[in-house]
């Protein structure tokens, strides 16, 4: 499997960088653009439209090429809704209905904006489906405060993914955190499903599955082009920052805190190369994706310690931008789950493909 990224890659790569530039708070912390300018911006671009991830248009873009947006989105540390919304239409896709196809189209063109909720079992919460009504309660969502609607994957007699509008009747809480993302705590309270489910059993998991597969590709190409921008941030330093005669990049304690970030963010690179591959060749991406999910996770804590100990106090300081890739880091820490799971994730995966299956 060749381990590159796509081929035009690097086209929305030169792209995305004008457009983050504006979301960045690297340039301008005072930068603020409103939820539905970014969707709009996005729809304008054809980014809602990129990928087909069931695999039927043969000439759309690769999830390996559509990586190159949010390489430059976390070079930026741009925070936008990008993700949570090609998700859901990623997922609403793969049900392949009607309703879903319709849905997907109208998240695509930035008529709408469709939060997923698909609550993990870690959190120790979930959402039923039972009698046509949602009841639960789905934790850490993010952007659910703009939501038009929510695509939720909820249990009961058996799994299903419906489709319910925003209203009073959804509560929508936020969850303060450290890095002050926008997560929110969402609670259905006898919520009716007006429509039809959407999805049901395996395809409901499925699609849901693949979707998740392709958005944590997405996440940790986003930490890949965080540590290269803090990698030439922390190089800088270490040129221009003098102690005992010199510059401190003279020392061999700091070149290898300067290695150490470049390794954990190209290790990043290679593991999410190797998914997203999988993912676009059809094949059993779960080895790439427990690999990829433990190495972006360690990274997003190596990357900032590293950046730490180079410029020591300063980066403390609310006036350096180091400490606002801390804030992030621990959010991704989260997105990535344990190395114990990731490591479950492999050893599960491989088992399969020795058995002689390869689903």
């Amino acid at each position: 499997m060749e381990l590159a990224w796509g081929e035009d890659f690097d086209v929305l790569a030169d792209v995305s960088k004008s457009v983050f530039a504006r979301y960045s708070p690297l340039e301008d912390r005072t930068n603020n653009v409103p939820f539905a300018d970014q969707v709009a911006q996005f729809a304008e671009l054809g980014w809602l439209q990129l990928g087909d991830p069931s695999g039927v248009d043969p000439d759309s873009p690769s999830l390996a090429t559509i990586a190159g947006i949010f390489v430059e989105m976390g070079r930026a540390l741009a925070a936008t809704p990008l993700i949570d919304l090609m998700t859901t239409r990623d997922a609403a896709l793969l049900i392949d209905t009607a309703e879903s196809a319709d849905l997907a189209k109208r998240i695509g063109n930035g008529d709408t904006a469709v939060i997923s909720v698909f609550p993990s079992a870690d959190w120790g919460t979930s959402v039923s489906f039972d009698d046509g009504v949602l009841n639960g309660v789905a934790p850490a969502v993010e952007h659910a405060d703009h939501a038009d609607g929510f695509l939720v994957h909820a249990g009961g007699a058996e799994n299903v993914v419906v489709y319910v509008e925003s209203g009073p009747s959804i509560g929508v809480e936020a969850m303060p955190n450290m890095g002050g993302h926008p997560m929110f705590e969402v609670t259905f309270d006898n919520v009716p499903v007006l429509g039809d489910v959407l999805a049901r059993g395996r395809a409901a998991d499925r699609a849901v599955e693949v979707a998740a597969q392709r958005a944590a590709v997405l996440r940790a190409a986003q930490v890949y082009g965080a540590g290269l921008r803090l990698l030439d941030m922390t190089v800088l330093y270490a040129r221009t920052r003098h102690q005992f005669g010199g510059p401190i990049g003279r020392f061999q304690a700091v070149q290898y805190l300067c290695t150490d970030i470049a390794v954990a963010a190209h290790l990043t690179s290679v593991h999410a190369r190797a998914a997203a591959a999988a993912l676009d060749a059809g094949l059993d991406p779960q080895p790439h994706l427990g690999l990829m999910c433990k190495q972006a996770g360690k990274a997003a804590l190596e990357i900032v310690h590293s950046a730490h100990e180079v410029h020591a106090g300063i980066g403390y300081m609310v006036e350096s931008n180091v400490h606002l890739f801390t804030d992030a880091a621990k959010r991704w820490q989260f997105d990535f789950g344990s190395a114990a799971d990731n490591d479950a994730q492999v050893v599960a995966a491989l088992d399969r493909i020795y058995a002689g299956d390869h689903s």
